[in-house]
């Protein structure tokens, strides 16, 4: 009886709760409206590492009989976390089987980009083109971000506008960059009032570089519930085999994130429209806060007798930032 209430339950919660709005800018989907889109980049033997998103996020999700697209998987001399694509006319493609596995073809879609030219600095924002009204009372939103590098400034910005008190809210700001690819970013936020507008807005400030820098989302997603924390997974496992007696460091760096070159051949195609501990001798511990984002740092040293192993697994979760900023923005 008690199985049968709690079924209940879970089923009409999930009639209640419901995804209010989904946008992932493919098939000309116009997420926020002004801000152009694109699909992939095309690259070759020779290309550099891209400053932009070669794929969507639609096309590293592909899977089929063969297994999953692996990420990350070396291309030249980096390592490529997005689809691979050498062809207009040729669909892009990814390994399998931790790399080494056949080619599978990605699903291609489309995400959405701001540039900012060689120094150019600023800000822009754009409104979310709203399909569903949102009620009052908790929400989650969540989204996908890719920055060009971690050394410009660029942050993209979610701001609620309540149209009844005229009043703006920052709910989350996202500017960590861990690597090279698509990081996803979810945060919580609460309306006082219903049917609010919502802003998306990019800004760079001053940066010691002057290349072009991209910043682009996909996949934007808000529920009327509170957001599920983001999986963490391994990235890195190593083993090593110590001959004589060594004393081992193990660091780790923990980002909790609820709320994430030129090329030289390559082509952009766009459209106008889109985280063991081990025995240890001494063991520090020291937080950084770095804005909106706290850091944690935890050393362990450790002494191996001879003919120790050591395998060391490095973690890390989708990157993104926890931030709930009550802070007024208001547009001029």
């Amino acid at each position: 009886m008690i199985f049968i209430k709690l079924f209940f339950f879970v089923f009409i919660l999930s009639i209640n709760s419901q995804q209010i709005y989904e946008c992932d800018f493919d098939y000309g989907q116009i997420c926020l409206l002004g801000l152009q889109s694109a699909s992939y980049i095309l690259l070759n033997e020779t290309s550099e590492q891209p400053r932009q998103p070669a794929s969507d996020v639609t096309a590293i999700d592909t899977s089929n009989d063969m297994g999953e697209c692996y990420f990350p998987f070396q291309l030249n001399s980096f390592e490529m976390f997005f689809c691979e694509k050498s062809d207009p006319n040729l669909p892009s493609t990814c390994p399998t089987l931790n790399g080494t596995g056949p080619r599978i073809n990605c699903s291609e879609g489309e995400y959405g980009y701001e540039l900012f030219e060689m120094g150019e600095i600023g800000y822009r924002s754009y409104k979310v083109d709203l399909t569903s009204q949102l009620s009052s009372g908790q929400h989650c939103i969540r989204f996908y971000y890719y920055l060009s590098d971690q050394y410009s400034n660029g942050t993209i910005q979610v701001i609620i506008q309540d149209t009844i008190l005229n009043q703006n809210q920052t709910i989350l700001i996202a500017y960590l960059r861990l690597q090279n690819r698509w990081h996803e970013i979810r945060e919580n936020f609460y309306l006082d009032n219903p049917n609010p507008t919502i802003y998306f807005l990019f800004q760079r400030e001053y940066s010691s570089d002057f290349l072009p820098y991209y910043m682009a989302i996909d996949d934007i997603t808000i529920i009327d519930l509170e957001c599920d924390p983001i999986p963490t997974t391994t990235i890195i496992t190593t083993t090593q085999t110590l001959i004589s007696t060594t004393t081992a460091t193990t660091t780790r760096i923990i980002s909790t994130i609820s709320s994430s070159t030129q090329s030289s051949q390559s082509t952009f195609i766009s459209t106008s429209t889109n985280p063991m501990r081990t025995s240890s001798t001494s063991t520090s511990s020291t937080t950084i806060n770095q804005g909106t984002t706290s850091i944690e740092i935890i050393s362990s040293t450790t002494n191996y007798p001879q003919s120790s192993t050591i395998s060391t697994s490095t973690q890390q979760g989708s990157s993104s930032i926890k931030s709930k900023l009550n802070k007024l923005f208001f547009f001029i």
